[in-house]
Order: C-alpha cells, then sequence, then structure tokens
C-alpha cells in the first residue's frame, strides 16, 4: 500500500504515525545520521498540512497566496507551530519511555493547544485580530493543535510507540495484531537496523578464531 508523503526539496516525508498528530511530530527526525526538520517556513507548514489531511487543497491555495500579502504574520505562525511542534514532540518521547501509557501532557503544552484553538485573534499571542480575519493565516496551527487535542482526549487504536532505529525519533500507532512492531518502517529504518546487525555480526566472526582451532 502506498503512503501518502510529503515531498520537499530535503525529500520525501511519509505519513506512517497513523493519525496526523503523530505525522505532526515527525517533522522532524533524524535521517542518515542528522537531524531534519522539514517545517523550513509557512509555505512548506501549508503544504506538509493539505498532504497530511488538517488542510483542504483550497485552503491550502488560499493561505499560500495570503502568505505573499501577509508575511509577517505568516513568519509568526510559523514560530508559533514549531514550538507547539517541538513541545509535542518532547512530550511523546517522555510518554513512550513512561511505564505509565496514561503520561499526561505538561502545563506548557496545555497551554500552547488550547490558546491555538482559541478564537483567531487569540491564536497567536501578539498578531492583531484584523490580520487574521479573512486570511485565517492561524489555521495550520488550530489544525494542529486540534489533532494534538484530539489525540489525547479520545481513544486511539494502537499502541503509541518510537522507532527502535538509532537515530530515528519517529513516532507511530501500533495497530498489528502482535503489537510487536518495532519501526516507523519496515522498508527503511527495521532494513538499516538489520543491515547494521548483519556488518557488526561479520566483522566479529572475522575478528573470531575458529572454534577447535585453539592452540596451548
Amino acid at each position: 500500500m502506498d503512503d501518502a508523503a510529503y515531498y520537499s526539496e530535503l525529500g520525501r516525508l511519509r505519513m506512517l504515525g497513523g493519525d496526523a498528530a503523530l505525522d505532526f511530530a515527525n517533522t522532524r527526525h533524524w535521517r542518515d545520521g542528522r537531524e531534519i526538520d522539514f517545517l523550513t517556513g509557512y509555505p512548506a507548514l501549508v503544504d506538509w498540512a493539505v498532504v497530511a489531511g488538517l488542510l483542504s487543497e483550497g485552503e491550502g491555495a488560499r493561505l499560500r497566496e495570503a502568505e505573499g500579502v501577509m508575511p509577517l504574520q505568516a513568519a509568526d505562525v510559523f514560530s508559533a507551530t514549531v514550538r507547539l511542534r517541538d513541545s509535542w514532540k518532547i512530550h511523546l518521547g517522555e510518554a513512550t519511555r513512561a511505564l505509565n501509557p496514561t503520561h499526561q501532557p505538561s502545563e506548557a503544552l496545555r497551554r500552547m493547544v488550547t490558546t491555538a484553538l482559541g478564537p483567531p485573534d487569540l491564536a497567536v499571542s501578539g498578531l492583531p485580530a484584523e490580520a487574521l480575519a479573512g486570511a485565517d493565516m492561524a489555521l495550520p496551527l488550530a489544525r494542529a493543535a486540534l489533532a494534538i487535542g484530539a489525540f489525547l482526549a479520545l481513544p486511539h487504536a494502537g499502541t503509541l510507540r518510537m522507532c527502535e532505529a538509532d537515530p530515528c525519533g519517529g513516532v507511530f500507532l501500533d495497530t498489528s495484531r502482535s503489537q510487536k512492531r518495532r519501526w516507523c518502517a519496515m522498508d527503511s529504518c527495521g532494513n538499516r537496523v538489520k543491515a547494521q546487525r548483519h556488518r557488526l555480526r561479520m566483522k566479529a566472526e572475522a575478528v573470531e578464531p575458529p572454534k577447535g582451532n585453539n592452540q596451548g
């Protein structure tokens, strides 16, 4: 089955989380030994949100046009969205490591989500209401916050996990029947881990003397 994917100059980002809130967190993760942030600016945020299903194509087109005439407002919305994403990612990392699966979000994260879901003039501190009226510049922020709020408040299928490939940092819902999914994707992280283990095993076998050939 083909996965939905966001294509950018940084490469392809597949939606592997199983929930838009998790895909939002996965816009920043490790790849090929370095951390990549796919949200490079407001246009990238809008493009990603359309692929993730948080914005419609029509909303995306309207926001791209509005960004051209209100770049400062768009930049403020983008900064607020990245702060929300990073706080959410910290929470998910703690939740996947916690013994208690109902690990509660921090007060700071709760405030970010609540603020982003408020009236447009309250969505981003310091932005005047008239700057957001009509263009809805804060819509990507509000939709991301809505996805996070829904994930926290509603039951969801599967178990929250973090990819075991080191490094990766991707989070996902394990909906497998065995509940033993270990990687965000078998054809990428899974294969990479198995290849690494194979190389280490071959290296170890190369330095070990053959059994039964000991001298003494």
